[in-house]
């Protein structure tokens, strides 16, 4: 495993929990205290009246740095151990969990350890005085922060793990990063992200309705909620029902530090965000999605949208999230089939970014499938990754973005002639194949077989309709990559090398479309 530290006040639990962090991991532990003394020769507190805090200090900073450097497990640090710049520079690079607690518990736990050099003398105005020093280096450093007051030591531990196993994913916008939180659990992380919110908006559809009142309950006290159910899928994605949620936001009192959100699938948080992107010009959005075409697609990156008559997504803004909460346990209900039209989208960032995921895949199509499995985890993991990097190259869609959208120009089109009642992946998995065939009829690599063969282990049809170029056509002729009646399409120069190209012939285009259909 990796190094894992524990920082903290005096009595906040730093050793106990440690070494039953360190049992529960099948890890070693490690105190830096304990290597403090063992290099003086001393009992801490004999080292303060001998020589003073600051030689104490210079101990500890230098105990600290062989730690993080030697050590591969749980490490748990003196409470000052974060005055230090140096340290806190250190802990920049590793995982920090931050245990607080109140002061009338640390007050307790302390008395019962006599042996605290800086507690001796009225503890109490100490402690808090300490504790009110130090809690803003501690959360500097943290990765993770748990209050101990009131809690035994197997139930910290329970949660410390559980968070562990959170992965994140930081969103590098140029003026708001956020995180991309990927886990089992991380729902429950939501009160992290409220900033100075007195409100908090949940939008959901009466398919998820259960989870939303957990999302309101969340919430704490001093905090109002206010549930608003959106109509099912693409209905849900329109100006009317944008509106609708406008009038009641205002009656309801939002204002600029209050919270919207997106509880649901791609619909639900594109609707969401295009909501927060207008409401006084920009208020934040937190987005919980519930499917996992909608954790990698839609929630992350801050494009927001509506359908009109015209298309899907045309009208929209772009509005980076606060946080995205990637819930696993959201995704143990979805059926097989939306599961896989979700592996859509994470199949295309193999495609044009990182082909670990095709790997995957292919090495075990049914575990891709299973939403308990380890692996679905690593690959929604590696797909975020892909479209944070290519989002933090360029924010607004002005040029790399477009990769992106691999597969998107032949995939909206069917879904506009399908009046949307083809699943969103079921339309990329095709627009791929798609794809794949202009990318070898214009001379450049032919993946087209791999391409069916990966799509076709989960399920995902790999074929369309013959007889209705015409239609796709029109549609593709409108699509929002083409510069004005330059049509333009995301190919592949060689697999995770795409390229944006506006000299695919008309002829290339339709002898794509016939051998798709063939």
């Amino acid at each position: 495993m990796t190094l894992v530290v524990i920082v903290g006040p005096p009595g906040s639990g730093k050793t106990t929990i440690g070494r039953a962090l360190a049992e529960s991991l099948g890890a070693p532990f490690r105190d830096a205290d304990a290597d403090i003394a063992d290099a003086a020769g001393k009992p801490i507190p004999d080292i303060f009246i001998d020589h003073g805090e600051d030689h104490f200090r210079a101990l500890e900073r230098e105990a600290v740095r062989r730690a993080v450097a030697e050590h591969d497990g749980v490490l748990a640090l003196g409470g000052g151990a974060v005055l230090a710049e140096a340290t806190r520079k250190l802990l920049a690079d590793v995982t920090v969990v931050h245990l607080r607690v109140g002061l009338a518990e640390a007050v307790k736990r302390t008395e019962l350890d006599r042996g605290r050099p800086l507690l001796q003398v009225n503890p109490r105005a100490t402690l808090r005085r300490l504790m009110d020093e130090r809690m803003p280096l501690y959360r500097e450093v943290a990765d993770i922060e748990i209050d101990t007051t009131g809690r035994d030591v197997a139930d910290v531990t329970e949660e410390i793990r559980v968070r562990l196993a959170v992965r994140i994913v930081t969103v590098n916008d140029a003026d708001t990063p956020y995180q991309v939180l990927i886990g089992h659990g991380t729902t429950d992380r939501l009160p992290e992200f409220l900033g100075q919110a007195s409100r908090v908006a949940v939008l959901h559809t009466a398919s998820t309705v259960q989870l939303a009142e957990r999302v309101g309950a969340l919430v704490p006290d001093g905090v109002e909620a206010t549930l608003m159910e959106l109509p099912d899928a693409e209905d849900g994605k329109t100006v009317a029902v944008a509106e609708q949620v406008w009038e009641a936001l205002g009656a309801e009192g939002f204002t600029r530090t209050d919270l919207v959100v997106g509880v649901g699938g791609g619909a639900v948080t594109d609707l969401a965000g295009f909501v927060a992107a207008c409401w006084l010009r920009g208020v934040a959005v937190v987005h919980v999605p519930t499917s996992l075409l909608g954790a990698v697609d839609a929630a992350v990156g801050g494009k927001t949208g509506v359908n009109t008559a015209a298309g899907k997504n045309l009208v929209g803004a772009f509005h980076p999230p606060r946080a995205v909460l990637v819930d696993l346990d959201n995704f143990a209900t979805l059926p097989v089939r939306d599961l896989a039209a979700g592996l859509a989208e994470v199949v295309k960032a193999g495609f044009i970014a990182d082909p670990v995921i095709l790997d995957l895949v292919e090495a075990d199509p049914e575990a891709a499938l299973d939403a308990a499995n380890p692996v679905v985890g690593e690959l929604v993991e590696r797909a975020i990754a892909v479209k944070a990097a290519v989002v933090a190259s360029d924010l607004k869609e002005g040029g790399l973005r477009a990769i992106l959208n691999y597969g998107h120009t032949f995939a909206h089109a069917v879904e506009k002639l399908e009046h949307y009642r083809w699943r969103h992946g079921d339309a990329v998995a095709v627009g791929m194949v798609y794809a794949a065939h202009l990318s070898a009829l214009t001379g450049r690599v032919d993946l087209v077989e791999r391409t069916k063969a990966v799509l076709a282990s989960l399920g995902l049809p790999t074929t369309y309709e013959a007889g209705r170029w015409d239609d796709i056509l029109k549609v593709m002729l409108i699509d929002k990559k083409n510069v004005g009646a330059t049509q333009r399409f995301v190919l592949l120069d060689a697999l995770a090398e795409p390229v944006v190209v506006d000299d695919v012939t008309a002829e290339q285009q339709r002898e794509a479309y016939e051998r798709l259909t063939a």
